[in-house]
């Protein structure tokens, strides 16, 4: 088995049990990648936190292997296990004992929209658009003013916001940033978008939990500073000439965990939610 490793940066901890790691899985007869050669691997075994292991999923998605997070950061939902279990964790996955939990990820562009009314196109801005990828949300946010924003889904008007902005997410990311929003908990195994507004003015507006077919366009009626952000990291400005398309992505994510229960006790441990499972 080929084991690709991806250290957190400015982690020394993390970085000296890689080492340990290595050793140990080399001792067992098998193979460890590092971080500039990582083709071939049989799995991703990320030491940091959350964010390491949704950028180092993210990056290598497309070899459609499993991620296993080894907690050495705060939060830690997302991994699979603490460092001081990292031994139990090699071993099992030596033994294939574990399972994988498949997430859908989110493909978003920037392009500028032809007209404002209901089925306007959505029009390139260039001949090769990037796309950006998330596996816990999309977001577009103005930094220092209420903008206002209109939401269609599938080519149907659907929602106006004025607030701070809007919350793009997966199941996965209804753990995230649209949790502290207000927006609901899905379950992990459901493919689903969610869409929760941020700080909108008015009555107050609730979440909606869609299709994970839905294609949704956003497009900027008004506001100064406003920022396309993707899972948190990378940012980057739209104008009011612009729209904001995000459907599901191409790729499936596969998180590895050691208990088909993960998702429910991470719940209890790290947001502690009434109700332990104890099991």
């Amino acid at each position: 088995m080929n084991f690709g490793i991806v250290v957190a940066k400015d982690n020394p901890p993390a970085k000296k049990l890689a080492g340990e790691i290595t050793k140990y899985v080399k001792s067992k007869g098998h193979e460890v990648l590092d971080k500039d050669r990582l083709k071939g691997s049989d799995l991703f075994l990320t030491l940091g936190g959350d964010g390491t292991l949704l950028h180092t999923a993210c990056e290598n998605i497309q070899f459609q292997v499993p991620f296993v997070g080894i907690n050495l950061g705060k939060l830690g939902f997302l991994t699979a296990t603490e460092a001081s279990d990292w031994k139990t964790a090699i071993d099992k996955l030596i033994d294939g004992k574990y399972v994988v939990s498949e997430r859908i990820t989110l493909d978003t562009e920037i392009g500028a929209h032809s007209r404002s009314a209901l089925g306007r196109n959505f029009a390139h801005s260039g001949s090769e658009e990037k796309v950006f990828r998330a596996l816990n949300e999309v977001v577009v946010k103005g930094l220092y003013r209420v903008v206002d924003l209109q939401l269609s889904l599938n080519d149907q008007k659907f929602l106006k916001i004025v607030g701070d902005g809007v919350i793009i997410a997966t199941q996965t990311g209804s753990t995230a940033y649209s949790l502290s929003a207000g927006g609901p908990i899905v379950d992990p195994d459901l493919d689903s978008l969610l869409i929760t507004p941020i700080n909108s003015t008015g009555l107050p507006m609730p979440s909606a939990v869609l299709s994970s077919e839905s294609v949704v366009n956003i497009e900027v009626l008004r506001g100064d500073d406003i920022s396309l952000i993707i899972d948190g990291q990378e940012h980057t400005k739209i104008s009011q000439s612009q729209s904001v398309k995000v459907k599901r992505g191409k790729h499936r994510v596969k998180f590895g965990y050691f208990d088909e229960h993960h998702f429910l006790k991470a719940l209890n441990a790290k947001f502690g939610l009434s109700g332990r499972f104890d099991g």
